[in-house]
């Protein structure tokens, strides 16, 4: 064997030099392509699984290994670590890459070509186990942490080291796969489909002088239940810098929500959000990471919660548009926040909002403090000590975040109150706000607009800024037409009245800061208030307006101050009943004993001033009140009517009392006035009052003269003038009674009648004028348990009549009817048919009628030329249509007008006929004319064309007809029959006491309805 190996080395060594060294060179690269082919391949598949199962304790498989020595291209296949039980963990299909030899040497760094990473995946799992944090992966980690420990001999050295030049021409990730599962809450997140592409890599390139296109990655990920993100962008190492746009697209959030769903009882039914960003990451040497984001914008969309089979909450929209973020600054800009059409649905109970338990995890709850907790808090706070804290949270706060504005549109927000009523809805929609710019930092004030309606009957608008920092407020409210009867069920535990109807409107400027110092500056106005007695059904309070100018509330001075108050068409009902206890008495709800318990006890508070009230004026307008006793017999009621005036200067500091000048008729005509001073908010009430009244018909107190003097009067009449003065709580006064042909009828059985010869002492009193003129000087003292005005009256006028040889005289005035006005009997326009509410009011009037069988009634019938005019009109138009299209009258549709008339069939026939003969014009050109005026609207169909024609057919015609007096007049005659043939008919007054006036002739115009008059036989 030697010996060829001898002769072969002899001929090698006679070859030619460069033979030689081109053998040697081919030798050693076939070496070489062995070794690196085959036999680092085989050891590598070999022994690289065991030592990667011996670092990490898992199974570990490598499917295959190669490298082709020619291209040195390397492929790795079928890599996984597998759990314990050789399910897999982590792994991947295939791996390849190609370093590029012969470029490495010219570019003196390692290139490599191509780098492809085919199916990586992870599956990863937080375990049930006792600890919560365990997840499949725990173990790897404990283990390399003990490594670390335990390799003390590695420590790092103390310069770092240069980061190697390495070229990647492309790099590639295909067909990622990512799965979280979650065995504590059994649910998962997995992302299927994840790419990745690095394109002309180079760990030195710099990106400042990148122009060609180098060092460009882009990363996406697919979710299994929709969404994506992705990012893309250009990366530099050294040092750190990464440039580029981050898009999250549709991320469905249920999946998200499943994780915390078994610690919430609230469900995400559907919801998703978006995010994209521009984003740069920097990291120099010996500086802090810096983050700098810009034209960001976040949205969520279609979030519904649900809780059993009602949702609870749901939002369509909520966005935050051009956000930056500056991390080295610390500092977070948001252009804008914008969010619509939330709708909220929850319950207010005596426990709060029956929604926030539903969002708070499980085991928490939610406990409101009480106000004395808040109260010794806060009182345990000096202002120093709060400055002090809000400097130095500044201080060591540097993030600055900023809002430009806000924009809340449509809210709908449905609450059912169950803390004080049982389930009354309340809707706020639509609710919006607007602000401008928000700091985090609160170093200007919060600009901001608020608009909201309340159960579609009131709407409340503000409109100022908030100060954060120095927790003020100043802000421009107003409230319009805010129906008042909502508040009816929170007042049936505490008085017995129906609020049946009332609009609050006010507006006005508001100031409130921490101290508790609020300032309100403003008109307030009620308008169309009716308050029912519930015991009684009947009206006890109504006006038509009530108007508060210029009201300041300043809570600082503990002072209320009004300019004015005016009352249009005030009204009053004061009922004395049989027990002689008044309705006024009978408003407030006694309290049961079971009730009573519940009301916690109040805590002990600092006793406070009173509030000092100033107010300029108030004035009445057209007011009346009603009065009846029901404790006489007969009854007795009266009322004063066109009650006017004003108490002017009214104060609860001034010494000089409040001015009073009041004037009114009884029963429509005997005058009434009242004038002097008053001060009732002193503590010792102070009054100087003259009243007046003129020709009283002593007729109409006739209960009080049976039930006191023993006679009933036939005639007379009684002027009294009454002058009281109230100081100290001691009561002076002068009366001057003036009584005109007074004659007494039959005497009564009253129990209660004086036993004083009352004849006589009417024939003694009177003068040969058929006058009685008396004084009567009275007084009291209100401190007195046993003290009441018509006591000290009647022991006065009984002094007097006594020392007269006469007896107690009892004067008080009266009336026939109930709270409504009878003098009016209302109809529809255009109808002489009495309604449901007027017979009631004639019933009322019948019986006075019988009652008093002396008594006659006069009736004239009136119109309202306008209204009934217009409905007459239609009246004559649709008997013109009926008989044209041969129909009966009452055949026609009930809600017949312009805009509802038939298009087709015999009524659109019969219009077009009516107007051509009526107009003499043409219907068609009417038509042409329409169609010219509204040609260039473009959704106008052939339709709406036949609408708007019959439109205007319709009011022409109805222009056309005319109404003269005679019709009208016939029309107030029959309203004037219609009440006359009421009463004899139904109520059985007898026709000889009813009496017709004419109404034909000089129309009375003043409104639609019937007036009476009363007469004497």
């Amino acid at each position: 064997m030697s010996k060829p190996f001898t002769q072969l080395a002899v001929k090698f060594s006679h070859l030619p030099k460069y033979q030689r060294y081109l053998t040697i060179l081919l030798t050693i690269y076939l070496i070489f392509t062995t070794l690196l082919g085959l036999l680092v391949p085989y050891i590598a598949h070999k022994q690289l699984p065991q030592e990667i199962s011996t670092l990490l304790k898992r199974p570990v498989v490598l499917e295959d290994i190669s490298i082709n020595p020619f291209t040195l291209k390397v492929s790795l296949t079928g890599f996984s670590v597998q759990e314990k039980d050789e399910s897999n963990f982590i792994g991947f299909d295939k791996l390849t890459l190609e370093l590029d030899f012969w470029r490495s040497i010219i570019n003196r760094a390692i290139s490599v070509g191509h780098v492809t990473l085919e199916k990586p995946y992870a599956f990863l799992e937080r375990l049930k186990t006792p600890n919560s944090l365990t997840f499949n992966f725990s173990d790897i980690i404990d283990e390399l942490a003990n490594r670390d420990i335990n390799e003390t001999d590695l420590s790092p050295s103390d310069t770092p080291s240069s980061l190697p030049h390495i070229k990647v021409e492309n790099f590639s990730i295909l067909n990622a796969e990512l799965l979280y599962t979650d065995r504590v809450t059994d649910s998962r997140l997995h992302y299927p489909a994840m790419t990745l592409h690095l394109n002309a890599f180079d760990t030195l390139k710099n990106l400042e002088a990148n122009g060609d296109g180098s060092n460009q990655f882009s990363i996406r990920f697919v979710g299994q239940n929709g969404g994506e993100i992705a990012t893309q962008g250009k990366l530099q190492l050294s040092p750190l810098n990464v440039v580029g746009e981050l898009q999250l697209t549709a991320i469905q959030l249920p999946q998200f929500w499943a994780f915390i769903a078994d610690d919430v009882q609230a469900k995400l039914d559907s919801g998703q959000f978006s995010f994209n960003s521009h984003f740069e990451i920097k990291a120099k040497d010996d500086e802090p990471l810096q983050l700098l984001t810009e034209d960001g914008q976040f949205s969520l969309e279609n979030i519904a919660f649900v809780h059993g089979q009602h949702q609870v909450l749901s939002l369509p929209r909520f966005s935050l548009n051009g956000i930056s973020l500056n991390l080295a600054d610390k500092k977070v800009k948001i252009a804008s926040v914008e969010t619509e059409n939330l709708s909220l649905n929850a319950s207010l109970t005596t426990d709060g909002l029956d929604i926030i338990p539903l969002f708070m995890p499980a085991g928490t709850s939610v406990q409101e403090p009480s106000s004395k907790s808040v109260q010794q808090d806060t009182a345990s706070i000096t202002q120093e000590e709060a400055d002090q804290v809000t400097d130095e949270h500044a201080s060591t706060s540097a993030w600055l975040a900023v809002i430009g504005s806000v924009t809340v549109k449509d809210y709908d927000i449905n609450l059912a109150e169950n803390r004080l009523t049982d389930n009354t809805p309340w809707r706020i929609f639509p609710f919006n706000l607007s602000t401008g710019e928000i700091r985090s930092d609160l170093k200007s004030p919060i600009e901001y607009r608020l608009d909201l309606a309340i159960n579609h009957k009131g709407t409340f608008q503000s409109s100022g800024s908030v100060d954060a920092k120095q927790e003020t407020l100043k802000a421009d409210i107003t409230l319009s037409k805010f129906d008042l009867n909502q508040i009816q069920v929170y007042l049936v535990p505490y008085v017995n009245i129906d609020l049946k109807q009332g609009e609050l409107n006010t507006k006005g400027k508001l100031t409130a800061g921490s101290d508790e110092a609020l300032h309100f500056s403003g008109d307030i106005s009620v308008d169309n208030l009716l308050v029912k007695d519930k015991l009684h059904k009947k009206t006890l309070v109504k006006w038509q307006s009530m108007l508060v100018n210029r009201l300041i509330l300043d809570q600082g001075k503990n002072k209320l101050s009004i300019e004015s108050i005016n009352f249009t068409k005030p009204y009053g009902r004061i009922i004395i009943a049989k027990d002689k206890s008044t309705n006024i008495q009978a408003l407030l709800v006694k309290a049961s004993p079971e009730s009573s318990s519940d009301i916690p006890a109040k805590a002990t508070t600092k006793p406070q001033a009173p509030l000092g009230i100033d107010i300029g004026q108030i004035r009445f307008n057209q007011g009346s009140t009603f009065f009846a006793d029901n404790s006489l017999t007969p009854n007795f009621a009266a009322s004063i009517e066109q009650l006017e005036g004003s108490i002017d200067k009214l104060s609860s500091s001034a010494k000089r009392p409040a001015l009073v000048d009041i004037k009114g008729k009884i029963d429509k005509y005997a005058p009434v006035t009242l004038k002097g001073e008053l001060n009732p908010l002193l503590d010792k009430p102070y009054l100087d009052l003259a009243l007046n009244f003129n020709s009283v018909e002593l007729t109409s107190v006739n209960p009080y003269s049976g039930t006191y003097a023993g006679y009933y009067i036939d005639k007379g009449q009684l002027s009294l003038s009454l002058n009281y003065l109230l100081e100290n709580n001691k009561l002076k006064g002068s009366n001057h009674l003036v009584v005109n042909q007074l004659q007494l009828g039959q005497p009564s059985d009253s129990s209660l009648a004086t036993s004083l010869p009352i004849t006589l002492a009417i024939a003694l009193l009177q003068d040969r004028h058929g006058v009685i003129d008396l004084g009567l000087e009275v007084d009291g003292d209100l401190d007195s348990p046993s003290f009441s005005f018509g006591s000290i009256i009647m022991t006065a006028f009984t002094n007097v009549i006594t020392k007269a040889v006469t007896a107690p005289f009892s004067l008080l005035a009266g009336m026939f009817g109930d709270e409504e006005q009878l003098d009016k009997i209302a109809f529809e326009s255009g109808q002489a048919l009495i309604s449901a509410d007027e017979e009631d009011k004639l019933a009322t009037l019948a019986k006075a009628l019988l009652d008093r069988p002396k008594l006659t009634l006069s009736i004239e019938g009136a119109i309202d030329a306008v209204s009934d005019s217009r409905v007459l009109k239609e009246q004559s138009l649709h008997q013109k249509l009926a008989d044209l299209s041969q129909t009966e009258v009452e055949s026609l549709p009930s809600e017949l007008s312009a805009s509802s008339f038939p298009t087709q069939g015999p009524l659109s026939e019969a219009l077009i006929n009516l107007y051509e003969d009526e107009t003499a014009s043409s219907a068609s050109e009417l038509k042409l004319t329409i169609e010219k005026e509204h040609k260039e609207e473009a959704e106008l169909d052939q339709e709406k064309q036949q609408t708007l024609w019959h439109i205007a057919l319709y009011n022409f015609c109805l222009n056309q007809q005319v109404v003269d007096d005679n019709m009208l007049g016939i029309l107030a005659s029959s309203r004037a029959r219609a009440v006359k043939t009421h009463l004899i008919e139904i109520n059985k007054i007898p026709p000889s006491r009813i009496f017709l006036l004419d109404s034909r002739i000089d129309i009375n115009q003043g409104a639609q309805q019937a007036l009476l008059t009363l007469g004497a036989d």
